[in-house]
């Protein structure tokens, strides 16, 4: 078994697996039938495939960083993707159904595009090598079970409490996975030299190791880092912030004048 490769893939699936999860559980709440799932697997496969092949090109861009500005662009996008769904499911007027299904589909695309690209290129190093190819995919579906499985943990968790509850607890994990996305995007962009790079401001492995099973669990929903910077801590705590205030200010401030403008 090669434990690199349960490593990297548990990283991957287990990131998609918990926000796939909560998307389902969002989903279910307004009945949505999973064709937006459905879409969301063939184009998010279909795009991890094509974006892996082409990876090299892709890394030349931007002054050859390419691949860490397009992976933070995606990230982003999710993290505007996840405030949209956090709008519609707590905004008190009738939504369209299919405008959330847009929503989830977009945002579980890019989640398997993303991931689905890290593990694409990591076995296509072992194609050409018969003595690890079987031991590399032997070795990545076990990375792959444990991933889903954390993710059903997920969803039946959710589910298995009470309304009020389970409508807490998807806002907060919405928002924790939404501020994770930004915290990693802003990780790339410092490796791409886009964003200032500063020393870690604490390193808390000792607590809370990132490679160990709780700790890329962590990663996955709260986007954990042992060793984050300044610009980091920052980015992650406005990304947080930002969320609950435009909730607010819709409810407080443009719903009555929505309101007040529907019964004219």
């Amino acid at each position: 078994m090669l434990l690199d490769a349960v490593i990297i893939v548990l990283r991957e699936t287990l990131e998609a697996g918990v926000l796939v999860s909560l998307l389902l559980v969002v989903g279910n709440r307004f009945r949505l039938e999973l064709r937006w799932l459905w879409y969301a697997l063939t184009c998010g496969f279909t795009g991890a495939l094509v974006y892996a092949t082409n990876l090299g090109s892709v890394s030349e861009w931007f002054g050859y960083v390419g691949q860490e500005v397009v992976n933070a662009s995606m990230q982003y996008t999710i993290y505007l993707c996840l405030l949209v769904i956090c709008w519609l499911i707590s905004s008190p007027l009738r939504i369209n159904p299919r405008i959330l299904a847009l929503f989830l589909a977009v945002t579980a695309a890019l989640a398997f595009i993303r991931e689905g690209t890290e593990i694409t290129v990591f076995f296509m190093g072992f194609l050409h090598d018969e003595g690890v190819r079987v031991k590399a995919v032997t070795s990545g579906f076990i990375g792959l079970m444990i991933g889903v499985s954390v993710g059903v943990l997920c969803y039946y968790a959710i589910t298995s409490v009470t309304p009020r509850i389970s409508r807490l607890i998807q806002m907060v994990i919405l928002i924790l996975m939404a501020a994770g996305m930004v915290e990693q995007a802003t990780q790339l962009l410092i490796q791409a030299d886009w964003l200032p790079a500063t020393m870690p401001l604490w390193d808390s492995n000792g607590i809370l190791h990132e490679q160990s099973l709780s700790g890329q669990v962590a990663y996955a929903i709260f986007g954990y880092e042992a060793t984050p910077t300044l610009v980091e801590v920052c980015f992650y705590i406005s990304a947080i912030a930002f969320i609950p205030m435009v909730l607010l200010g819709f409810r407080y401030y443009l719903l009555p004048v929505v309101t007040e403008g529907n019964k004219l």
